[in-house]
C-alpha cells in the first residue's frame, strides 16, 4: 500500500508512498476461553515457523467472567485494535511491530465468508478452517468490533468471550495436535475501519461508503470485516460469498464462480481465491461497477473493475497491464495467481493498494504523470509482497522495496527518469527495527529500491535476474525473511554481495549507489 503526497524537488516533483498504522476503540466482552501457546523469536522467522509447545494454563484476574473454573486463565488482550500494545505471553506469533497479531498454535487452511449486504448493517458467517500445532484448550482470533451472535466448532457450540482484538474460543473438547476442524463465527454489525489516527482521512479495514463497499487493510485491518489469523505467517485458501440487491456488482479476489438469483431478489456471487493469502490481501467490493474481463494468451484471466463514475478519469490507463504482466514475467518468473486486475474507486483515496489479484485505487492517481509507475509498483507487488510475503512486519522493506525497483526498471524501460540516482542523492535510515508508526516510510521504499538497485550493479543483469527468479520460486507462496535473502544471495552470488546488500538493510550510514555498468 501506498500514501501519496508530493514533495517538491530542484527541478522534480516526486511522488512518494507511505502508510499509516491505526487505531480504534474497544470491544464488548463475551463469555469465553483462552488458548495456550508460545511465541517465536526473530531469528525463527524463516519459511519454516518455529515449532509451537504448550504453555500451562495461568490464573489471570481482573478479566471477564467466562464459563469456567476461576484458576483457568480467560487470555490475554492482544493488545488494541491494531495490535499494537500488551506485549502477549500466551498465543502471539510473536511480530516485534505488532506483539498482538495473530497465533502460532494453528495454521489456517480456509476462510469461507459470507457477508450479506442487503440489510442496514452486515450479515456473516465465516468459516476458519484450521489444524491445530499443539494441543489447543483455546483458540484466538482476532476480530475487531462486530457482534458475535454464535460460535460452533465442528457444528457443536463452543464457548467464547471478547477482549480487546481477540475472539477467545473454548472448544468442547481441547484439540490434539495435527488435528484439523471447521470453527463458524456468526456475526453482524457495522464493521467499523481501524482509525489511522494521524487525521488522515484513510482508515484500515472494511470501508462502507454511501456508493457501496471496499476493503484496504495493510497491515492490520483484516480482522474488521471477518474473524482471522491476522498475520502474513498464516495464509490460508479464500472463499467469498457476498449477497447484495440486485443490479449491484460483486468483485472479490481470484475468480468468480458462481452468481445467483435469490428468491427475495437480492444476488449471491461467490469469489475464489486458490492460492494461499495472508489475511492483510484480502479483499471485496460491491457497488455500481463497469467489469470487463480478457484471457492472454498465457491463460492468465484480467479483470478490471472500475466505478461508473470513474471511467472518464481512468480512461485508457489500464491498457498497459498486459505488457506489464509480460516485462514482469521475463525479469521475475511466472505471474504467480490465475487473475489480476485493478479496481478503481470513486474517492481520492490517497494511496494504492496491491489486495491480491486486485490491486486498489483512487481516482487520484490514474490518468496523473505518475499513474504508470504506481501501476507498476501494485502489479510487482503480486511477486513481491502478495506471493512471497513478509516474515515479520520489520520485514516490510522485502515488499516495498522490490516493488520499488520494479516501478524505476519499468519507468526506466518505458523511457521515463532514473529515480534511482535521484533516490541515491537522499540520505535516509536503515531499513531495520522499525516501528510501526515507520513502516511505510520514504526510507522503506527508496533505500529498499537502492538496495536491490546496488545489488544488481554488484552482481550483474543475469545473475540479479537469477536472484530475484529464485527469491520468487523457492520461496512463493509462503513468507521469508531479510536473513533469507541475505542467505539466497549469499548461495547465488558470493559473501561479498551479501555483506554490501546488508549494509544497505542495517547500515545507519546510507552507502554509496555503485556506478551502473
Amino acid at each position: 500500500m501506498r500514501k501519496l503526497f508530493r514533495r517538491t524537488t530542484p527541478a522534480l516533483v516526486v511522488a512518494t508512498l507511505l502508510i499509516v498504522s491505526s487505531c480504534a476503540g474497544d470491544v464488548d466482552s463475551e463469555v469465553g476461553a483462552e488458548q495456550a501457546t508460545a511465541t517465536t523469536s526473530r531469528a525463527q522467522r524463516t519459511t519454516e515457523p518455529a515449532a509451537p509447545t504448550t504453555v500451562a494454563p495461568q490464573t489471570t484476574t481482573g478479566m471477564s467472567t467466562f464459563a469456567g473454573p476461576a484458576s483457568e486463565d480467560p487470555g490475554d488482550i492482544g493488545g488494541d485494535a491494531r495490535g499494537l500494545t500488551g506485549v502477549r505471553t500466551l498465543g502471539s506469533i510473536g511480530d516485534p511491530t505488532f506483539p498482538g497479531l495473530g497465533n502460532i498454535g494453528y495454521d489456517v487452511i480456509s476462510y469461507d465468508i459470507s457477508l450479506d449486504l442487503t440489510g442496514e448493517t452486515l450479515a456473516a458467517e465465516t468459516v476458519v478452517t484450521l489444524t491445530a500445532r499443539t494441543d489447543l484448550e483455546r483458540i484466538h482470533l482476532d476480530l475487531v468490533s462486530m457482534q458475535v451472535d454464535e460460535v460452533r466448532i465442528d457444528d457443536e457450540p463452543a464457548l467464547f468471550m471478547r477482549e480487546g482484538r481477540e475472539l477467545i474460543i473454548r472448544p468442547p473438547t481441547p484439540l490434539l495436535d495435527t488435528e484439523s476442524v471447521e470453527v463458524l463465527v456468526a456475526y453482524r454489525g457495522t464493521p467499523e475501519p481501524i482509525d489511522a489516527g494521524d487525521g488522515s482521512p484513510f482508515n484500515l479495514g472494511f470501508q462502507t461508503k454511501p456508493w457501496g463497499t471496499f476493503v484496504a487493510s495493510e497491515p492490520t485491518g483484516a480482522a474488521t470485516w471477518f474473524p482471522a489469523n491476522d498475520h502474513p505467517q498464516d495464509k490460508a485458501l479464500f472463499t467469498i460469498r457476498v449477497t447484495v440487491p440486485a443490479g449491484v456488482a460483486v468483485v472479490g479476489p481470484g475468480q468468480l464462480t458462481e452468481s445467483r438469483d435469490n428468491d427475495d431478489g437480492s444476488v449471491t456471487s461467490v469469489w475464489v481465491a486458490r492460492e494461499p493469502m495472508s489475511t492483510y490481501l484480502a479483499s471485496v467490493a460491491t457497488g455500481d461497477f463497469d467489469v470487463s474481463t480478457d484471457t492472454l494468451e498465457s491463460g492468465l484471466v484480467v479483470r478490471n473493475a472500475v466505478h461508473t463514475s470513474a471511467l472518464a478519469s481512468t480512461g485508457d490507463a489500464l491498457d498497459t497491464t498486459a505488457a506489464m504482466i509480460a516485462a514482469f514475467e521475463e525479469r521475475f518468473g511466472p505471474y504467480p495467481f490465475e487473475s489480476y486486475g485493478v479496481l478503481v474507486v470513486p474517492e481520492a483515496l490517497g494511496f494504492a493498494l496491491e489486495n491480491q489479484t486486485l490491486s486498489l485505487f483512487g481516482t487520484d492517481v490514474l490518468g496523473t504523470e505518475f499513474g504508470q509507475a504506481i501501476l507498476a509498483h501494485e502489479l510487482a507487488h503480486q511477486w513481491f509482497g502478495n506471493n512471497v510475503s513478509p516474515a515479520a512486519w520489520d520485514d516490510i522493506w522485502l515488499n516495498e522495496g522490490f516493488a520499488t525497483w520494479a516501478e524505476w526498471w519499468w519507468t526506466a524501460r518505458t523511457g521515463g527518469p532514473s529515480m534511482a540516482e535521484f533516490a541515491a542523492q537522499i540520505p535516509m535510515e536503515p531499513l531495520a527495527d522499525l516501528p510501526a508508526d515507520a513502516l511505510f516510510d520514504i526510507n522503506v521504499y527508496w533505500r529498499g529500491g537502492l538496495a536491490l538497485e546496488a545489488l544488481r550493479r554488484e552482481v550483474g543483469d543475469g545473475t540479479f535476474a537469477q536472484i530475484l527468479q529464485e527469491w520468487s520460486s523457492r520461496y512463493g507462496g509462503a513468507i521469508a525473511s531479510t536473513e533469507n535473502l541475505l542467505d539466497l544471495v549469499t548461495e547465488m552470488a558470493g559473501s561479498t554481495a551479501s555483506d554490501n546488500l546488508s549494509q544497505w538493510v542495517f547500515s545507519p550510514t546510507m552507502p554509496a549507489l555503485p556506478d551502473d555498468g
